[in-house]
């Protein structure tokens, strides 16, 4: 009987292997709810001495936000309760694929935050914390003081916001915005 057997059947992110009855999930490979997909796009590698399956990736395996990650987002959409983030690095490495996460209204700050417009707009750059991965959806919190806003343009002029008191507000039109900002606000440049 051969060990190790590496498999012709290449797979893609999110694609079943198996369940964790018959393997236990080794490299490029997750568990949801008892049954193992692939993390990454790869050939499939059988350990069967040791009941392990993994993903060999063909070429670099792209990095992929795991919880506790720290990442750097873009703010694309913003609802009452959810906004939609576009992750830009993972952990200070430049994010190759196109991932998109979500903040829920009750993960966006410690204190009470009744709407996400309060505290997020479209085009923030933000600093988060991957609390989540379950069902494929990364979820992100900013409650810390060190995540939140990390650059803010003005929604009414589009000039760069500063820290002003408590609030952001516009050097060019003196508009003042709140936002749930980052301990460095002003620490990330955009150009």
């Amino acid at each position: 009987m051969r060990e190790n057997r590496r498999s012709e059947r290449f797979v893609v992110p999110g694609e079943r292997l198996g369940v964790i009855e018959e393997f236990d999930p080794g490299d490029g490979t997750y568990s949801e709810d008892g049954t193992i997909y692939s993390l990454v796009s790869g050939q499939v590698h059988l350990d069967l001495r040791n009941k392990r399956i993994s993903i060999h990736p063909l070429g670099k395996a792209p990095l992929v936000p795991m919880e506790g990650d720290i990442i750097i987002g873009q703010i694309t959409t913003v609802q009452d309760k959810m906004a939609n983030v576009r992750i830009l690095e993972i952990d200070a490495k430049p994010s190759q694929a196109n991932f998109t996460a979500v903040i829920h209204v009750s993960t966006a700050s410690q204190d009470y935050v009744g709407s996400l417009n309060e505290v997020f707009k479209v085009g923030d750059v933000l600093r988060a914390k991957v609390i989540s991965v379950k069902n494929r959806t990364y979820q992100l919190a900013t409650t810390e003081p060190e995540l939140g806003v990390l650059y803010a343009s003005c929604s009414k002029c589009g000039s760069p916001l500063t820290v002003q008191g408590p609030s952001l507000g516009c050097p060019s039109c003196r508009n003042m915005e709140r936002r749930k900002i980052a301990k460095d606000y002003g620490s990330f440049s955009m150009y």
